[in-house]
């Protein structure tokens, strides 16, 4: 039986007997792949406030590069060894099922400046603008520089730096320097402390 065939009760099966044999709910790859928006929703709501999840495998070889590309963001996350890593909480798991590249948001780092954007860091005039002309040359199939690609990405949703680079297979240095771009041409406002980007962020 497909995952989107089983019903709510059956859904809810499946976790317990995960929490029961792991002590937190791993979705096989192919079950992950088939959860719909609305049974995420049903998930989170369920299981949000005492309940653990893996991440999926797509979002585990995100880290593994991140590890070996930026260490120190890597240890910011994940590096209590009392704490398996890569397990989160079930209310993230409707912002996973979005295949956008997005994943789990790195928005909370306490010993590193964060690079996490949304629209509202977008200044408005500036930030309207390179937006504008980031979709006009998207729409007409021209290159965008990686500040457009950017900016073009941060008013489609939320994210943040190394997700970008590792989305696009943009090096993280060349990224970074993409934020400084939109940062100098007033376009955008770099929040780098976990408690003042707070405000910014819905997850």
């Amino acid at each position: 039986m497909k995952i989107s065939d089983m019903s709510n009760e059956e859904l809810i099966a499946y976790c317990q007997n995960s929490i029961e044999r792991r002590n937190f709910i791993l979705f096989e790859d192919e079950v992950f792949a088939q959860i719909s928006p609305e049974q995420a929703r049903l998930l989170a709501d369920r299981y949000a406030s005492d309940t653990l999840m893996m991440l999926p495998r797509y979002e585990i070889e995100f880290f593994e590069w991140l590890r070996q590309e930026d260490e120190p963001i890597w240890l910011d996350l994940w590096g209590d060894e009392s704490v398996e890593p890569y397990l989160v909480g079930m209310y993230f798991l409707p912002r996973l099922i979005e295949l956008n590249g997005r994943g789990f948001p790195i928005c909370d780092l306490m010993d590193n400046d964060n690079f996490y954007f949304t629209v509202a860091q977008m200044q408005d005039d500036e930030g309207k603008a390179t937006i504008e002309v980031a979709r006009n040359k998207f729409e007409n199939h021209e290159q965008l520089t990686i500040a457009q690609l950017l900016a073009l990405e941060i008013s489609l949703s939320p994210i943040d730096i190394w997700h970008f680079a590792y989305k696009h297979s943009i090096k993280l240095a060349d990224a970074k320097k993409a934020v400084a771009e939109l940062v100098d041409d007033h376009a955008l406002v770099h929040i780098t402390k976990a408690e003042l980007l707070a405000r910014f962020i819905d997850v």
